[in-house]
């Protein structure tokens, strides 16, 4: 639960408004008081609640001979607006990107903390089509955070989608089966290993213009490098280090 509750603080909700919508997913339609008395909420509180929930689309309410209803709108609509926004966004950064104004010429750098900077970056590096994302360092830390699932369902489809190619430096002991089984060609795919006795558990994602250094999922940072010289520099030792394996 504690999870659950995080997660919805992250995408802007405070306590009480969590409290209210998931009291309203489990009791389904009731009326305030229920819903109060379930949250552990004032009921004078809960309509002001309510009314900021129903503006965020999470909450609604109708009317029936026993008096005014409450209903929390259901989690898969609730993805689907999100992953709606997620795409309208993506759709308006080369718009936004040009709005921007860069009064000079170095690296423009990017810090997050959480999960978020995973996501931002991943999603990032599959901006132009017919290129190429190379990845270096510890999938398995990368699965921790954003799960190999997503990966599988969102992030390779949409790479192939765009045929956008990728090489990776990894370490074969930290691979899941699903991985080492793939047909990589098919995935648009190259695969070569790293020493195992040089695992480490960070990693960079390189693409474009832009470096993203991800932590471990201890540490749960990610920072993303948009400058072209040092995009360049890192393309030319990933392969330095690619030429030097065999497999």
């Amino acid at each position: 639960m504690q999870d659950i509750k995080q997660t919805f603080k992250e995408l802007g909700l405070d306590e009480s408004e969590v409290d209210l919508y998931l009291a309203s997913l489990k009791l389904g339609e009731a009326g305030m008081s229920e819903l109060a008395r379930e949250a552990q909420i004032k009921r004078t509180s809960a309509y002001v609640v309510f009314q900021a929930l129903e503006k965020k689309g999470l909450m609604g309410s109708f009317k029936l001979r026993g008096g005014l209803k409450f209903v929390a709108t259901a989690p898969d609509i609730l993805l689907q607006k999100t992953q709606k926004h997620t795409e309208d966004l993506r759709n308006l950064l080369p718009e936004l990107n040009g709005l921007a104004h860069k009064k000079d010429h170095r690296p423009q750098i990017t810090y997050y903390e959480g999960k978020e900077g995973y996501f931002i970056a991943s999603g990032d590096s599959l901006r132009q089509p017919n290129s190429t994302v190379r990845h270096i360092g510890s999938i398995s830390e990368i699965h921790k955070v954003i799960g190999e699932e997503w990966d599988l369902n969102y992030y390779i489809p949409e790479r192939l989608k765009k045929h956008i190619h990728f090489k990776a430096l990894y370490f074969q002991s930290q691979m899941p089966q699903s991985f080492l089984s793939a047909n990589h060609a098919e995935l648009l795919r190259e695969v070569k290993y790293l020493p195992e006795n040089f695992i480490y558990n960070t990693s960079k994602l390189i693409y474009g213009n832009k470096m993203a250094i991800f932590s471990s999922k201890k540490e749960l940072v990610t920072v993303i490098i948009e400058s072209p010289d040092i995009a360049t520099s890192e393309t030319k030792i990933f392969e330095t280090i690619w030429n030097t394996k065999t497999a």
